[in-house]
């Protein structure tokens, strides 16, 4: 089997999926197919005893009972918010208030939620894609690796390919994928390969056992853990949480002839692998070579249970232990057969959006907020955006163990995670869109360029255009209509009287009071002599009570729905 390359499995597994029979497949792995489509219903395709294909289960079958539209509704309007928020969020998705609110009241939200990430994104709409997010090729080392990835997930519309791209970033940013190309024997394209193929791999549709016993056999994951007791230690632990000293030499032993060669740091698997038999690594198993021993850690059950628990401290982190335990096993009992059913799973479950409560990560802040605020990146917007993340400690695919469970919240960590969020999205206007600018920022003069008809009435002002009465009163009503939009949006609430009262006091020159405070007065949102300071007005508004959301904590965390 070793006359095959270890990178051209993906290759391998999709001739096998072609036809019913592989001759000549080599090794000591038997390999059986019922079925001649990749990804076809009633398909069984395995090799070495690994289903290399699996099908995602049906909502119905989830043993984590999922969110449905009859609880949604049941909330209150706030607390609709609050939930289409945090599954928006979590996916790295975000819409203006107008579609949101639409969505939230539709009375299909849950349903439609799952249909928006379902659907099929179209070969010319990838392509477009990936065509646009060239713009963004700008800088240098990782972080212009990380940039593309960001763009990519900024650009790209809702649908199935999009969510295998967002499954397959997250979970490179785990221990269970980590690139980790902190280490001098990683290189920076490896993030590239392994992310690369996580994404190939699901648009395949291949089971997770598979796709994870190919990733442990490649120069990526071989170039993390370098030695043969490393790696076989560390994939135990990583993949069974089989913390057995003991195991260390047998894994080693079916290991003994893969090494990464320090000259190249490439993976060289030789000639004299082990053929005596290693008992007592798996129970019930004996094994010999390498790849008995990755084919057989994947088929432990302890596999599935140990990979679930990965994903639920993920999205759990402040559950005690035996809430995790029973989440896990719930998760269990349905018998997961993909990392992007997995995944959906959880964070489309009652338990995730209605008592989970968890720091966001940077992503799960920045892109709804962007996304929500049309906010307009130009070519160096996601390059700065990557560099921030590694002050932040959140950096993308660089640690060995992947990212701490729990976001950093230290002092340094904390600011520059406020900062980003801060300046470069919230308060972050531009005043020109073209290409050759680099401004970016959402639109100062389309935030609110249409108002309700009702806010804005003939009446206000005389024929000299001077301020009559219901102008004053029209005025509070303007900012109040803005104020409440953009707390719903942002942080799916409205906003409390003494917020409300505050921010319209600052743009109210009735309400001008120098001992107090130097409030704006000279913002008039509409009525002004020429109608493009009204839009430019109204965007210095939003960008005042943006400023304002940027220091509330929900911008930063999604709480449990009480």
């Amino acid at each position: 089997m070793y006359g095959i390359e270890l990178k051209k499995w993906r290759h391998l597994a999709m001739a096998v999926m072609a036809s019913v029979t592989i001759a000549g497949c080599g090794g000591g792995g038997a390999a059986t197919s019922t079925g001649s489509v990749a990804g076809s219903q009633g398909s069984a395709v395995t090799l070495y005893g690994i289903p290399v294909t699996a099908q995602e289960l049906p909502t119905q079958k989830y043993g984590l009972q999922p969110m449905d539209d009859g609880t949604f509704n049941a909330l209150s309007e706030e607390k609709r918010f609050e939930v289409a928020l945090k599954l928006y969020g979590t996916l790295y998705y975000g819409v203006g208030f107008d579609e949101l609110n639409a969505s939230v009241n539709s009375g299909t939200f849950i349903s439609d939620a799952h249909a928006l990430f379902e659907k099929e994104n179209s070969d010319a709409e990838l392509a477009a894609t990936e065509e646009k997010i060239r713009y963004f090729e700008y800088g240098y080392g990782d972080a212009k690796l990380v940039a593309k990835m960001l763009a990519r997930l900024y650009t790209l519309a809702p649908g199935k390919a999009y969510f295998n791209r967002w499954a397959a970033y997250v979970l490179s940013q785990t221990i269970l994928f980590s690139p980790a190309y902190e280490l001098d024997t990683v290189y920076t394209v490896d993030a590239i390969d392994v992310y690369g193929d996580l994404v190939r791999d699901f648009d395949e549709g291949f089971s997770m056992q598979w796709i994870t016993f190919t990733h442990m056999m490649t120069d990526e994951n071989w170039r993390r853990f370098r030695s043969p007791e490393d790696n076989g230690r560390e994939m135990l632990e990583i993949y069974t949480m089989d913390f057995n000293d003991a195991h260390v030499p047998l894994a080693g032993k079916a290991l003994k002839n893969w090494q990464l060669d320090r000259r190249s740091d490439t993976l060289v698997v030789t000639l004299d692998e082990n053929v005596e038999p290693i008992d007592g690594l798996f129970p019930g198993k004996s094994i010999k070579n390498g790849v008995d021993f990755y084919s057989e850690l994947v088929k432990q059950p302890t596999f599935v249970p140990t990979v679930t628990r990965r994903l639920v401290d993920l999205y759990f982190p402040n559950d005690s232990e035996a809430r995790k335990r029973t989440i896990v096993n719930s998760i269990v009992a349905s018998h997961p057969k993909t990392w992007t059913g997995l995944l959906k799973q959880i964070v489309f479950s009652k338990e995730y959006l209605l008592n989970s409560a968890k720091t966001k990560s940077f992503e799960e802040a920045f892109f709804p907020l962007a996304k929500s605020l049309k906010w307009v990146p130009k070519y160096h917007s996601f390059y700065y955006l990557a560099r921030n993340l590694d002050n932040m400690h959140q950096s993308t695919m660089r640690y060995k163990l992947g990212r701490k469970v729990e976001v950093p919240l230290d002092s340094q960590s904390f600011a520059w995670f406020h900062k980003t969020i801060r300046e470069s999205v919230m308060v972050n206007y531009e005043t020109n869109a073209s290409l050759e600018s680099s401004d970016d920022g959402w639109s100062l003069t389309e935030m609110f360029e249409n108002l309700p008809a009702d806010l804005i009435q003939p009446e206000e002002l005389d024929e000299r255009g001077r301020r009559q009465n219901l102008w004053y009163a029209n005025e509070r009503r303007r900012a109040a209509y803005i104020i409440d939009r953009l707390f719903m949006t942002v942080v799916g609430r409205h906003p409390s009287d003494e917020e409300k009262n505050f921010l319209t006091d600052m743009i109210d020159d009735q309400k001008y009071n120098a001992d107090t405070f130097d409030n704006i007065r000279w913002y008039d949102l509409s009525g002004n002599s020429n109608p493009e300071y009204d839009l430019k007005e109204r965007g210095y508004f939003a960008q005042m009570v943006l400023n304002y959301l940027s220091r509330l904590s929900l911008v930063y965390e999604f709480e449990a729905v009480k």
